[in-house]
């Protein structure tokens, strides 16, 4: 049985907190290592720094882990509610451009908006989106569906309600479109897919599968 976003219940706090931190420990493995290896070693000499060491970097990494989850599932549960009570608005698309980053191998776009409603008051927002590439010709509409809580302004495009709108203009060759060219450094790649996660902007295996092409890349 499907179950809509509104019958959905809430994200738990200790799955996201689980997955963090399992995440967490995978990759910074050296301090669960140092304890396995200190403890094989047992008294001999020059290793008894390695447990205490363990210890110190699996605590840090714990940590770590719990405030990446704890800061995923804030973001979830903020989400949640405005599916939940979130009043449905427009949002009129006033320019969006390419960023040149894509998760998933789908674009991810800087969309400048202007949000309005009954009982809205009128205000613009700019916002990188993963936007899949079969739901560009909705931007072309001119105006989407959002769903607004309006206490906080909290936003979120409303893909179901929208109506598929061809371009304005016929869309050229693949071939005759050139692909955009990102001559930023790997560095400020991932500085920006750091930021896009710290937004809950992109699930945890996307932000994985586009940091390995980045360092692959190097």
């Amino acid at each position: 049985m499907t179950v809509s976003p509104q019958d959905a219940p809430p994200p738990s706090l200790l799955r996201s907190v689980i997955r963090s931190t399992l995440f967490v420990l995978v990759a910074g493995i050296v301090g669960p290592a140092f304890i396995v290896i200190g403890l094989s070693l047992g008294d001999e000499p020059g290793a008894e720094w390695m447990v205490p060491t363990g210890i110190g970097i699996t605590v840090v990494d714990l940590l770590v882990g719990f405030l990446i989850g704890r800061h995923r599932h804030d973001a979830a549960l903020r989400l949640h509610r405005l599916r939940q009570n979130g009043q449905p608005a427009l949002a009129q698309v006033l320019s969006f451009d390419q960023t040149g980053v894509r998760i998933n191998d789908q674009p991810v776009l800087l969309l400048q908006m202007r949000i309005h409603g009954e009982d809205i008051e009128p205000y613009e927002v700019q916002a990188r989106e993963v936007v899949p590439e079969v739901r560009i010709p909705l931007l072309y509409a001119g105006e989407l569906p959002v769903l607004v809580d309006p206490e906080t302004n909290e936003w979120e495009i409303d893909w179901a309600s929208a109506k598929t709108v061809a371009p304005t203009a016929p869309a050229a060759p693949a071939s005759a479109v050139p692909a955009p060219v990102d001559d930023r450094t790997a560095g400020e790649r991932l500085a920006e897919l750091d930021d896009l996660l710290r937004r809950d902007l992109v699930s945890r295996d996307e932000y994985d599968a586009t940091r390995a092409r980045i360092i692959a890349e190097l």
